[in-house]
């Protein structure tokens, strides 16, 4: 009896033993199917349109590729992204996302697909707009293409943010794309120095706005995402993330921004940072073409001030001569010199002023050639003008100078900037035609100034 009471008992535990094997077996290929993103329940393979990038056409281009089927949509999605991800089967077409780039979650909600990625989504793979465009919208079709979702919102880390690499906006669920890539255009933009000492121009690349105010609102969030890549190094956002736009509007010459009540309880104004808070704003607004003044509002109401130490009572120019007026029988005029920071070097500009009568192009020329402390010009002292003339909105200027001290393709392109900032912005003109004594050569590094040239080409 006892001997089959014993074979039974082991008979018993042998069944338990395996049946601790198989639950271990089942979860270790189960595991091992989801770290492969392969559904245990799929019905088989169904075939997709992915899009990737072609430089040829500069379009984007769908290819077939097979992946399973799936029973959740939140799990197609996600697989449609990794094909992206892998990159094309077509060598004719071009990878659009950073390799290392990982999905990190999906969800559904109404028409949209929200998707998560790690943050080398943000890695550039595609030179400028239309290449950011391509690799932002080769996602949107792809999975609006093989779903019946409508839209995709784009999330870095589970966060929502406002351009996808740098200027292209993912703020909003995106649409399908079914026109022609974005083109890109020049906007400049005013940051500030580590030490809010400066304001210094930026300039970026932007989406061409359908209107001015779509302008301001590209503006307006680059101001407050700060500056990207190597730039984060040297220059500091100006705006906070607690300032939001309620409504932004255009009267005249006038550019309103209407911000929130949240804007009221930000403690960290001091009178340097509001200074950089509220100039890089005026600054950066009035680089849009029709627009001179900006006003600041908060819910619709003016306010006396922001954050305490400046006058927002009224629209504010562009050099605050409505704030601090130049001393009578003075005028007040931008110049543009370089800022060096490390082995960087960037442009800023600061005011002078000088006495009504005096020669205004001359005055502005002389002014170039001697920067204040801390800042320096590529506009030689020896520098002269030969002759100049205002014909329609184009400044004509022969300038006397020894070209030699253009030892780089960097002092080349600074030389050129200081000279056309400067001139367009002190005088309100469009562009400035620039000949070297007497003559129309190209500069020492091949830069043409056979043209009249405006801000947006130099």
């Amino acid at each position: 009896m006892r001997k089959r009471v014993t074979i039974k008992r082991k008979k018993d535990s042998s069944r338990r033993l395996a049946f601790v094997f198989l639950l271990i077996f089942v979860i270790v290929v189960l595991v091992s199917l989801r770290v492969l993103n392969i559904n245990l329940f799929s019905r088989g393979n169904e075939s997709v349109k992915i899009y990737f990038y072609e430089e040829d056409s500069k379009e984007l281009v769908w290819e077939r590729h097979t992946i399973p089927k799936f029973s959740h949509i939140e799990e197609k999605i996600k697989r449609i992204c990794l094909e992206i991800v892998r990159g094309p089967k077509n060598s004719n077409l071009s990878r659009v996302v950073d390799p290392n780039t990982k999905i990190i979650g999906v969800e559904t909600k109404e028409d949209i697909a929200i998707v998560s990625f790690s943050e080398e989504i943000k890695n550039r793979i595609l030179p400028g707009i239309s290449g950011e465009a391509a690799s932002l919208y080769c996602i949107v079709n792809s999975v609006v293409a093989n779903t019946p979702l409508r839209r995709v919102q784009i999330l870095i880390n589970d966060k929502p943010d406002n351009f996808y690499w740098d200027s292209v906006s993912i703020s909003e669920p995106l649409n399908m794309l079914t026109s022609s890539l974005p083109q890109g255009r020049k906007a400049i933009i005013y940051f500030f120095d580590k030490n809010t000492t400066f304001p210094i121009l930026y300039e970026s690349e932007i989406p061409e706005p359908e209107d001015r105010i779509r302008w301001a609102r590209i503006v307006f969030d680059k101001l407050k995402s700060g500056p990207s890549g190597i730039y984060k190094d040297y220059l500091i956002p100006t705006v906070p993330k607690i300032a939001n736009l309620k409504d932004i509007r255009i009267e005249g010459d006038v550019l309103t921004l209407d911000f929130t009540s949240d804007i009221l309880s930000y403690t960290g104004f001091g009178s340097a940072s509001e200074n950089a808070f509220m100039y890089s704003i005026i600054l950066s607004m009035t680089e849009i073409p029709g627009i001179n003044k900006v006003l600041f509002l908060v819910e619709g109401e003016v306010q006396d001030t922001i954050g305490g130490n400046f006058d927002t009572s009224k629209p504010l120019t562009r050099w605050y001569f409505d704030l601090n007026p130049p001393p009578e029988g003075m005028i007040g005029y931008p110049v543009y010199y370089v800022y060096k920071i490390k082995d960087k070097y960037f442009i800023t500009p600061t005011t002078k002023f000088t006495k009504e009568e005096e020669d205004g192009v001359n005055t502005i020329f002389n002014g170039l050639k001697n920067p204040p402390a801390g800042l320096e010009t590529f506009i030689p002292k020896s520098a002269k003008i030969i002759s100049h003339s205002l014909e329609g909105d184009t400044l004509k200027i022969d300038v006397k100078i020894d070209l030699s001290f253009i030892d780089s393709k960097t002092k080349e392109r600074l030389f050129l900037k200081e000279l056309v900032y400067t001139f367009t912005d002190a005088l309100n003109i469009g562009k400035l035609d620039l000949s070297i004594n007497g003559k129309k050569p190209s500069l020492p590094f091949g830069t043409s100034i056979e043209n009249p040239i405006s801000r947006d080409e130099v």
